[in-house]
């Protein structure tokens, strides 16, 4: 009977302990460096964000954060690894909200992670508006300053080709809502990715694309692309002489690319409560403010929550989108 109790005595300690050792743990992360997992390659537009970030959260955390490249299979490589991660807070995933529309676009055995119910959001700290743009010298050849003298061209070559990067991307859906609105016969030319779109807008292999203005304004102030209109609900300020898509009566022709923090599932909730805190201090600093709007990005910020949100928002806009457009993947 002693024995039993003694052993009730210790059971009771320890599960009285448990909390403490989970906090004791919660405390000492990070002891090593964090894992930041990309879905692009070295150079591109998401990256350069990933290492400005990656930059500015080391010194608030006290530990090194390496950005780690992981493209292909349209994005589901990187969101695999960072779904079969250990849920420890030493591994990220920046993921684009391309993500959240792949059920719908990808062939069923292509959407291998659903990026709903297998990662746990921690913030959404950028977002980027979408431009309807055009070559420069073929809007300088064909007088195109606005989205009617482009509609007056590409009436007179039915099945005008442009691009929104890949099939299925909120570019695509973009340029496909675009089409259906304003009764234009276009096709859609798909590249593997923005960059590669860009690339041959820039070269004039296709003269109209909708892109993200991350990683491409110089373009824009150089005047090697023209931008005709934003797909935001309103002007931005970074671009205050475009109009929006919305104010030209194309209501329904709007989104926004953004990129949200994601954890492993599991993760322990002081550390996403830390992650979050440190990424919005991050977002608030006046050099980094200064510097994204160099690239062409929005901060946003806010608790995870917020990222929840949208990521729902996306999800029921896409699925009806892509369904009424019969938007596949490649």
């Amino acid at each position: 009977m002693r024995r039993l109790r003694s052993l009730a005595l210790v059971a009771a300690a320890a599960a009285c302990m448990l909390p403490w050792a989970s906090r004791a743990q919660d405390e000492a992360w990070p002891s090593r460096p964090v894992t930041l997992i990309v879905s692009s390659g070295p150079g591109a537009g998401v990256d350069t964000f990933a290492r400005l970030l990656a930059e500015r959260l080391q010194p608030r955390l006290g530990q090194s954060v390496i950005v780690e490249n992981r493209p292909g299979a349209s994005g589901m490589i990187a969101a695999r690894q960072a779904a079969r991660s250990a849920p420890d807070g030493y591994t990220l995933f920046l993921m684009p909200n391309t993500l959240v529309i792949a059920p719908y676009v990808l062939a069923q055995n292509a959407a291998t992670v659903n990026v709903m119910k297998e990662l746990a959001p921690v913030v959404m700290p950028v977002s980027t508006m979408m431009v309807m743009a055009v070559n420069g010298k073929f809007a300088d050849r064909h007088g195109i300053r606005t989205v009617d003298d482009f509609i007056a061209v590409a009436k007179k070559e039915p099945g005008f080709p442009y691009s929104g990067g890949d099939n299925g991307s909120p570019m695509n859906v973009m340029g496909e809502q675009f089409r259906k609105e304003s009764g234009l016969a276009l096709t859609h030319i798909p590249y593997g990715g923005v960059a590669k779109m860009v690339t041959a807008l820039l070269g004039g292999q296709v003269n109209m694309g909708w892109m993200p203005t991350s990683g491409n304004t110089q373009y824009f102030r150089d005047g090697l692309l023209r931008a005709l209109a934003t797909s935001s609900p309103r002007r931005s300020a970074q671009m205050p002489d475009v109009p929006a898509m919305a104010e030209l009566g194309y209501r329904d022709v709007q989104a926004t690319a953004w990129f949200g923090i994601l954890a492993p599932l599991g993760t322990p909730a002081p550390v996403i409560a830390r992650l979050n805190q440190n990424i919005n201090a991050v977002l608030k600093e006046p050099a980094t403010r200064a510097r994204l709007d160099q690239l062409g990005y929005e901060p946003e910020g806010g608790p995870p929550e917020a990222l929840t949100r949208q990521m729902h928002e996306d999800d029921d806009r896409y699925r009806r989108l892509t369904a009424d457009l019969k938007i596949r993947a490649n």
